[in-house]
Protein backbone atom coordinates (compact mmCIF):
# COMPACT_ATOMS: atom_id res chain seq x y z
CA UNK A 1 0.00 0.00 0.00
CA UNK A 2 3.00 2.40 0.66
CA UNK A 3 4.10 2.01 -2.39
CA UNK A 4 1.06 2.21 -4.35
CA UNK A 5 0.74 5.23 -2.15
CA UNK A 6 3.65 7.22 -2.52
CA UNK A 7 4.32 6.17 -6.10
CA UNK A 8 1.02 7.74 -7.06
CA UNK A 9 1.56 11.04 -4.89
CA UNK A 10 5.02 11.73 -6.69
CA UNK A 11 3.34 10.90 -10.20
CA UNK A 12 0.32 13.30 -9.83
CA UNK A 13 2.54 15.81 -7.63
CA UNK A 14 -0.17 15.75 -4.54
CA UNK A 15 -0.06 18.67 -2.23
CA UNK A 16 -0.92 15.85 0.38
CA UNK A 17 -0.55 12.30 1.24
CA UNK A 18 -2.25 10.69 4.73
CA UNK A 19 -1.32 7.91 5.58
CA UNK A 20 -3.15 5.33 8.43
CA UNK A 21 -0.80 3.78 10.80
CA UNK A 22 -1.41 1.92 14.35
CA UNK A 23 0.16 4.15 16.28
CA UNK A 24 2.00 7.66 16.94
CA UNK A 25 5.68 9.12 16.40
CA UNK A 26 6.56 9.84 19.61
CA UNK A 27 10.19 11.78 20.53
CA UNK A 28 13.11 10.15 22.45
CA UNK A 29 11.15 11.65 25.63
CA UNK A 30 7.66 9.28 24.37
CA UNK A 31 6.15 12.65 23.94
CA UNK A 32 3.95 12.84 20.83
CA UNK A 33 5.62 14.69 17.76
CA UNK A 34 2.47 16.77 15.87
CA UNK A 35 5.09 18.77 13.41
CA UNK A 36 7.98 18.09 11.96
CA UNK A 37 9.63 19.96 8.94
CA UNK A 38 10.86 17.54 6.30
CA UNK A 39 14.85 18.55 7.51
CA UNK A 40 13.80 17.97 10.82
CA UNK A 41 12.38 14.34 9.85
CA UNK A 42 15.63 13.75 8.25
CA UNK A 43 17.63 13.93 11.21
CA UNK A 44 15.61 11.85 13.18
CA UNK A 45 15.62 9.30 10.65
CA UNK A 46 19.46 9.53 10.91
CA UNK A 47 19.54 9.88 14.71
CA UNK A 48 17.37 5.92 14.22
CA UNK A 49 18.50 4.81 11.37
CA UNK A 50 20.22 1.94 12.95
CA UNK A 51 16.94 0.59 14.34
CA UNK A 52 15.44 0.14 11.08
CA UNK A 53 16.48 -0.92 7.69
CA UNK A 54 14.29 0.78 5.90
CA UNK A 55 15.12 4.17 7.59
CA UNK A 56 19.04 2.83 6.84
CA UNK A 57 18.15 2.41 3.54
CA UNK A 58 16.52 5.94 3.29
CA UNK A 59 19.97 7.40 4.67
CA UNK A 60 21.75 5.40 2.06
CA UNK A 61 19.69 7.32 -0.35
CA UNK A 62 20.58 10.51 -0.05
CA UNK A 63 23.75 11.96 1.25
CA UNK A 64 23.49 13.46 4.55
CA UNK A 65 25.41 16.96 3.06
CA UNK A 66 22.08 17.34 0.99
CA UNK A 67 19.69 18.86 3.39
CA UNK A 68 22.47 20.40 5.73
CA UNK A 69 24.21 22.41 2.89
CA UNK A 70 21.15 23.97 2.07
CA UNK A 71 19.03 26.76 3.47
CA UNK A 72 15.45 25.93 3.01
CA UNK A 73 14.60 28.30 0.59
CA UNK A 74 17.72 26.38 -1.73
CA UNK A 75 16.38 22.87 -0.83
CA UNK A 76 12.57 23.68 -1.62
CA UNK A 77 13.77 24.91 -4.88
CA UNK A 78 16.21 21.78 -5.57
CA UNK A 79 13.61 19.75 -4.80
CA UNK A 80 11.18 21.00 -7.47
CA UNK A 81 12.91 22.08 -10.01
CA UNK A 82 15.65 19.76 -11.40
CA UNK A 83 13.89 17.25 -13.79
CA UNK A 84 16.12 14.67 -12.96
CA UNK A 85 16.67 15.44 -9.60
CA UNK A 86 20.32 13.60 -9.93
CA UNK A 87 22.41 15.83 -8.08
CA UNK A 88 22.48 18.15 -4.95
CA UNK A 89 25.73 19.76 -4.14
CA UNK A 90 27.36 17.11 -6.28
CA UNK A 91 25.50 14.08 -4.48
CA UNK A 92 24.09 11.34 -6.23
CA UNK A 93 20.00 11.35 -5.22
CA UNK A 94 17.79 8.80 -6.87
CA UNK A 95 15.78 9.64 -10.16
CA UNK A 96 12.07 10.79 -8.82
CA UNK A 97 10.44 9.52 -12.50
CA UNK A 98 7.57 7.36 -10.31
CA UNK A 99 8.74 7.83 -6.90
CA UNK A 100 11.17 5.05 -5.40
CA UNK A 101 10.25 1.98 -4.12
CA UNK A 102 12.18 -1.84 -3.07
CA UNK A 103 13.37 -4.45 -5.53
CA UNK A 104 11.09 -7.17 -3.12
CA UNK A 105 10.61 -5.51 -0.65
CA UNK A 106 14.56 -4.49 0.24
CA UNK A 107 16.25 -2.34 -2.46
CA UNK A 108 15.91 0.74 -3.80
CA UNK A 109 14.77 0.27 -7.23
CA UNK A 110 14.15 3.88 -8.77
CA UNK A 111 10.80 2.59 -10.80
CA UNK A 112 8.16 2.13 -8.12
CA UNK A 113 7.13 3.87 -4.57
CA UNK A 114 8.47 3.96 -1.22
CA UNK A 115 7.61 0.49 -0.19
CA UNK A 116 7.58 -0.75 3.67
CA UNK A 117 7.96 -4.18 2.59
CA UNK A 118 5.94 -6.23 5.54
CA UNK A 119 7.68 -4.89 8.38
CA UNK A 120 4.70 -3.05 9.80
CA UNK A 121 5.07 -5.01 12.83
CA UNK A 122 8.22 -3.71 13.12
CA UNK A 123 7.16 -0.64 13.08
CA UNK A 124 5.78 -0.62 16.47
CA UNK A 125 9.00 -1.16 18.02
CA UNK A 126 11.12 1.51 16.22
CA UNK A 127 9.27 4.06 16.48
CA UNK A 128 7.60 3.93 13.29
CA UNK A 129 10.55 4.72 11.36
CA UNK A 130 9.48 2.87 8.05
CA UNK A 131 6.28 5.18 7.60
CA UNK A 132 8.30 8.21 8.91
CA UNK A 133 11.05 7.70 6.31
CA UNK A 134 8.60 6.97 3.44
CA UNK A 135 6.86 10.67 5.04
CA UNK A 136 9.92 11.86 4.34
CA UNK A 137 11.00 11.07 1.00
CA UNK A 138 7.88 11.64 -0.51
CA UNK A 139 8.24 15.63 0.64
CA UNK A 140 11.58 15.81 -0.69
CA UNK A 141 10.39 14.28 -3.98
CA UNK A 142 7.81 17.51 -4.15
CA UNK A 143 5.01 15.97 -1.83
CA UNK A 144 3.94 19.27 -0.02
CA UNK A 145 2.66 17.91 3.43
CA UNK A 146 2.03 14.05 4.63
CA UNK A 147 -0.26 13.28 7.85
CA UNK A 148 0.75 9.99 9.38
CA UNK A 149 -2.14 9.55 11.60
CA UNK A 150 -3.37 7.18 14.44
CA UNK A 151 -6.21 4.77 13.27
CA UNK A 152 -6.69 3.50 16.21
CA UNK A 153 -8.46 6.72 17.20
CA UNK A 154 -11.95 7.22 16.58
CA UNK A 155 -12.91 9.25 13.32
CA UNK A 156 -9.02 10.40 13.59
CA UNK A 157 -9.53 11.39 9.86
CA UNK A 158 -12.43 13.30 10.04
CA UNK A 159 -10.07 14.88 13.22
CA UNK A 160 -7.09 15.49 11.26
CA UNK A 161 -9.00 17.44 8.44
CA UNK A 162 -11.51 20.08 10.58
CA UNK A 163 -9.55 20.17 13.59
CA UNK A 164 -7.65 22.87 14.07
CA UNK A 165 -4.42 21.63 15.72
CA UNK A 166 -4.84 18.30 14.01
CA UNK A 167 -4.66 15.01 15.25
CA UNK A 168 -1.27 13.79 14.12
CA UNK A 169 2.32 13.68 12.80
CA UNK A 170 1.80 16.23 10.00
CA UNK A 171 5.92 16.63 7.49
CA UNK A 172 6.02 19.17 5.61
CA UNK A 173 8.02 20.73 3.02
CA UNK A 174 6.43 23.83 3.10
CA UNK A 175 6.49 24.73 6.26
CA UNK A 176 3.09 26.17 6.25
CA UNK A 177 2.92 27.90 2.77
CA UNK A 178 6.84 30.13 4.08
CA UNK A 179 6.33 29.91 7.51
CA UNK A 180 9.38 29.57 9.01
CA UNK A 181 11.65 30.46 11.80
CA UNK A 182 13.23 34.19 11.01
CA UNK A 183 17.30 34.71 10.04
CA UNK A 184 19.02 37.68 10.67
CA UNK A 185 18.67 38.44 6.58
CA UNK A 186 14.27 38.82 7.66
CA UNK A 187 15.53 41.71 10.00
CA UNK A 188 14.58 44.60 7.44
CA UNK A 189 11.61 42.63 6.45
CA UNK A 190 10.25 42.29 10.35
CA UNK A 191 10.80 46.02 10.96
CA UNK A 192 9.04 46.85 8.08
CA UNK A 193 6.19 45.19 8.97
CA UNK A 194 6.10 45.88 12.67
CA UNK A 195 6.79 49.96 12.16
CA UNK A 196 3.19 51.57 11.87
CA UNK A 197 2.29 49.34 14.98
CA UNK A 198 4.82 50.75 16.61
CA UNK A 199 3.86 54.13 15.53
CA UNK A 200 0.39 53.44 16.86
CA UNK A 201 1.36 52.33 20.24
CA UNK A 202 -0.24 48.38 19.41
CA UNK A 203 3.16 47.30 19.61
CA UNK A 204 6.37 48.14 22.24
CA UNK A 205 9.03 49.79 20.39
CA UNK A 206 12.14 48.05 19.92
CA UNK A 207 15.79 48.69 19.03
CA UNK A 208 17.21 47.25 16.10
CA UNK A 209 19.45 45.63 18.56
CA UNK A 210 17.01 44.02 20.56
CA UNK A 211 15.32 43.02 17.65
CA UNK A 212 18.79 41.46 16.86
CA UNK A 213 19.44 39.62 20.09
CA UNK A 214 15.53 38.01 19.93
CA UNK A 215 15.66 36.83 15.81
CA UNK A 216 16.08 33.44 17.09
CA UNK A 217 12.64 33.75 18.22
CA UNK A 218 10.89 35.03 15.49
CA UNK A 219 9.00 33.09 13.23
CA UNK A 220 7.97 34.69 9.50
CA UNK A 221 5.57 34.25 7.05
CA UNK A 222 7.33 34.67 3.84
CA UNK A 223 5.77 35.13 -0.23
CA UNK A 224 8.05 35.36 -2.90
CA UNK A 225 10.91 36.13 -1.09
CA UNK A 226 9.10 38.92 0.49
CA UNK A 227 8.23 38.91 4.40
CA UNK A 228 4.53 39.56 4.78
CA UNK A 229 3.92 38.38 8.88
CA UNK A 230 5.64 37.52 11.43
CA UNK A 231 5.08 36.76 15.52
CA UNK A 232 7.47 35.99 18.28
CA UNK A 233 7.53 32.90 20.42
CA UNK A 234 9.45 33.59 23.72
CA UNK A 235 9.66 30.32 26.19
CA UNK A 236 10.15 29.96 29.53
CA UNK A 237 10.88 26.63 30.23
CA UNK A 238 10.86 26.53 33.85
CA UNK A 239 6.70 27.41 33.97
CA UNK A 240 5.89 25.64 30.95
CA UNK A 241 4.82 28.31 28.80
CA UNK A 242 5.81 30.79 26.47
CA UNK A 243 4.80 34.46 25.23
CA UNK A 244 3.51 35.16 21.63
CA UNK A 245 4.33 38.87 20.50
CA UNK A 246 4.73 40.99 17.52
CA UNK A 247 2.36 39.07 15.53
CA UNK A 248 1.95 41.42 12.64
CA UNK A 249 1.01 41.32 9.41
CA UNK A 250 1.51 43.89 6.10
CA UNK A 251 -1.88 45.65 5.13
CA UNK A 252 -1.66 44.41 1.58
CA UNK A 253 -2.08 40.40 3.42
CA UNK A 254 -4.31 40.78 5.73
CA UNK A 255 -7.78 39.33 6.28
CA UNK A 256 -6.44 36.30 3.92
CA UNK A 257 -5.29 34.10 6.99
CA UNK A 258 -1.78 34.90 6.84
CA UNK A 259 -1.74 35.67 10.62
CA UNK A 260 -3.56 32.39 11.48
CA UNK A 261 -1.17 30.49 9.57
CA UNK A 262 1.37 32.10 11.24
CA UNK A 263 0.03 31.62 15.17
CA UNK A 264 -0.78 27.88 14.19
CA UNK A 265 2.83 27.58 13.22
CA UNK A 266 3.70 29.10 16.33
CA UNK A 267 1.85 26.78 18.66
CA UNK A 268 2.95 24.02 16.79
CA UNK A 269 6.39 25.07 17.51
CA UNK A 270 5.58 25.47 21.51
CA UNK A 271 3.98 22.09 21.20
CA UNK A 272 7.44 20.69 20.26
CA UNK A 273 9.21 22.84 23.14
CA UNK A 274 6.70 20.71 25.22
CA UNK A 275 5.59 23.55 26.62
CA UNK A 276 1.54 23.67 28.41
CA UNK A 277 0.77 27.19 27.20
CA UNK A 278 0.73 30.24 26.03
CA UNK A 279 -0.01 33.67 27.35
CA UNK A 280 0.53 37.44 25.83
CA UNK A 281 -0.19 40.50 26.56
CA UNK A 282 -2.61 43.50 24.34
CA UNK A 283 -3.91 46.34 24.49
CA UNK A 284 -5.81 46.05 21.45
CA UNK A 285 -6.87 43.45 18.96
CA UNK A 286 -7.98 40.89 22.01
CA UNK A 287 -11.05 39.79 20.34
CA UNK A 288 -8.69 38.15 17.67
CA UNK A 289 -7.46 36.62 20.19
CA UNK A 290 -10.25 35.34 21.80
CA UNK A 291 -11.81 33.71 18.83
CA UNK A 292 -8.55 31.48 18.59
CA UNK A 293 -8.74 30.24 21.59
CA UNK A 294 -6.96 32.62 23.95
CA UNK A 295 -9.19 33.45 27.46
CA UNK A 296 -8.71 36.81 29.66
CA UNK A 297 -6.04 36.10 32.72
CA UNK A 298 -4.70 37.96 35.99
CA UNK A 299 -1.32 39.37 36.29
CA UNK A 300 -0.70 36.44 37.89
CA UNK A 301 -0.80 33.82 35.28
CA UNK A 302 2.68 35.93 33.92
CA UNK A 303 5.70 34.08 34.90
CA UNK A 304 7.35 36.62 37.40
CA UNK A 305 10.65 36.77 35.34
CA UNK A 306 7.88 38.54 32.38
CA UNK A 307 5.97 40.26 35.20
CA UNK A 308 9.01 42.34 36.48
CA UNK A 309 9.46 43.72 32.74
CA UNK A 310 5.61 44.83 32.58
CA UNK A 311 5.34 48.33 31.85
CA UNK A 312 2.35 48.92 33.62
CA UNK A 313 1.40 52.32 32.01
CA UNK A 314 0.14 50.65 28.80
CA UNK A 315 -2.64 48.72 30.57
CA UNK A 316 -2.51 45.72 28.88
CA UNK A 317 -5.02 43.14 29.60
CA UNK A 318 -3.33 39.56 29.99
CA UNK A 319 -4.64 36.52 27.69
CA UNK A 320 -3.70 32.91 28.07
CA UNK A 321 -3.95 29.55 25.88
CA UNK A 322 -3.65 26.17 27.60
CA UNK A 323 -2.32 23.07 25.30
CA UNK A 324 -3.47 20.08 26.71
CA UNK A 325 -1.50 16.75 26.19
CA UNK A 326 -4.11 13.98 25.47
CA UNK A 327 -3.69 10.69 23.50
CA UNK A 328 -2.98 12.33 20.01
CA UNK A 329 -0.47 14.83 21.14
CA UNK A 330 -0.74 18.66 22.00
CA UNK A 331 -3.96 20.43 21.07
CA UNK A 332 -5.91 23.58 21.44
CA UNK A 333 -8.16 22.56 24.53
CA UNK A 334 -10.88 24.58 22.88
CA UNK A 335 -11.17 22.79 20.12
CA UNK A 336 -13.93 20.33 19.29
CA UNK A 337 -15.85 20.88 22.56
Amino acid sequence: TYEVATACALAIGADKLICIIDGQILDENGCHISFLPVQEADMLIRQRAEQSEIAAKYVKAFAEEDLTCLGHNDFIAAAHSSQNRQTLNGAHNPTFQNGVGFDNGNGLSGEQGFAIGGQERLSRLNGYLSELAAAAFVCRGGVRRVHLLDGTIGGVLLLELFKRDGMGTMVASDLYEGARMAKVTDLAGIKKIIKPLEESGTLVRRTDDELLKAIDSFAVMEREGQIIACAALFPFFKEKCGEVACIAVSPECRGQGQGDKLLDFIEKKASSLRLDRLFLLTTRTADWFVRRGFTECSIDMIPDERRKKINLSRKSKYYVKKLVADGSGITADRAFK
